[in-house]
């Protein structure tokens, strides 16, 4: 087995970089959840239920798969309960630190740049149309606002009239905005007013400037709560698809109360942002044990309307995993393992498959220097 094989993660998280695929392995899953997410912007969202008989069968590997797939357009927002409790601030902040990452050959500006611009520009373009904003040519400053969002909204160019413009008479124009985006997207006008506010201080501030960054997170999780960042997820689903996922929730097995947090947080990011997916990944233990006690039928159904279940895997799935993992022999390894139905998910047939292969290969028979035989989760 290579070294590189060696050093993979036994557990992923989502949004780092996971395991190496093996072919076959839970790919019928994946491709199902890229087909519910592919849909276009308009769209409203889903809650889909991503389950699994127990931990170890993939979910996360399979989230990841799909973000990496999906292409551009569409932004993945994790959403980690501390404790089983959700933190609006937290769930914030991490939000902001991804969409702030530079991007590449971008001359340090981030994703959030784009987004505020092009935010910036829809809610002006009203505004224009209806001569409540004076300007030479009308209908072709609201085609610049319409087909050209990032470069009209330019701060950081000499020659982009309206973005200049709009920086000194914010004053006056960013309540203007802020109402024209609230009517829009049905969002509390005191929260899109916050994010309108934030978001145009932010992006007009040169890309070189330190802490940036940091004075937009300190000013958007100081008092923070679910409403805001239901604000700020439909804000974001205006311009591109946003996928809320929510992993690693093995501390709510047997907490109803955390369960019920967690549902009502969701509820309220849902009424906030009905264009925002949110793909919910649990084992079977933990919704039995936590969210079927907790929650109404209707929380329920919010949760699950559409389940994805992964199951075992076939031979020939084990097989591929196996040879992904750097196996000698996988076919011969496989068959010896004689996996019962119960064991073939990813985790236990890699456990399965470094027991069996220490037998056949004991340390005393490989050759000096080869490296030791072994294998990650693909979950």
């Amino acid at each position: 087995m290579t070294p590189d094989l060696l050093q993979q993660p036994y557990f992923e998280h989502f949004g780092q970089e996971g395991a190496v695929h093996a072919e076959g392995v839970n790919d019928a899953v994946e491709n199902r959840l890229g087909m519910l997410l592919h849909v276009p912007l308009e769209t409203l969202g889903r809650g889909v239920l991503l389950r699994s008989p127990r931990a170890g069968y993939g979910k996360t590997h399979v989230m990841e798969r799909v973000r990496q797939r999906i292409g551009p357009g569409f932004e993945f927002v994790p959403l980690r309960p501390l404790d089983g409790a959700p933190d609006p601030a937290a769930s914030i902040e991490d939000a902001l630190r991804r969409l702030t990452r530079q991007m590449p050959a971008a001359g340090g500006l981030t994703s959030l740049d784009f987004y505020s611009r092009q935010l910036l520009a829809w809610g002006l373009r009203p505004l224009v149309c209806s001569g409540e904003v004076p300007c030479q040519d009308r209908d072709a400053a609201a085609e610049a606002l319409q087909k050209r969002p990032v470069e009209t909204f330019d701060f950081h160019h000499p020659q982009a009239v309206t973005a200049h413009w709009t920086r000194e008479n914010f004053d006056v124009l960013g309540p203007r905005l802020a109402l024209e985006v609230s009517r829009a997207t049905g969002c509390s006008l005191n929260q899109v007013s916050f994010w309108i506010t934030s978001l145009f201080r932010f992006a007009s501030v040169p890309p070189e400037q330190a802490g940036r960054c940091g004075a937009l997170m300190q000013d958007a999780v100081d008092g923070a709560d679910a409403e805001r960042f239901g604000a700020l997820l439909a804000l974001l689903s205006r311009m591109s698809r946003v996928v809320l996922v929510v992993d690693d929730l093995e501390a709510v097995h047997g907490e109803p109360v955390a369960a019920r947090k967690i549902a009502g947080f969701l509820a309220t990011l849902r009424q906030e942002a009905p264009r925002v997916d949110m793909v919910v990944a649990v084992n079977d233990d933990v919704w039995e044990s936590a969210f079927l006690p907790a929650l109404s039928g209707g929380l329920l159904d919010r949760l699950s309307e559409v389940v994805i279940r992964l199951g075992g895997m076939s031979q020939e799935a084990v097989v591929s995993l196996l040879a992904a993992r750097g196996f000698r022999d996988p076919a011969e390894l496989a068959a010896r393992m004689d996996l019962r139905p119960e064991d073939r998910y990813p985790r236990k047939a890699l456990r399965m498959a470094n027991e069996t292969e220490a037998v056949l290969h004991p340390p005393h028979t490989r050759v000096i220097g080869s490296p030791a035989p072994g294998g990650e989760e693909q979950a």
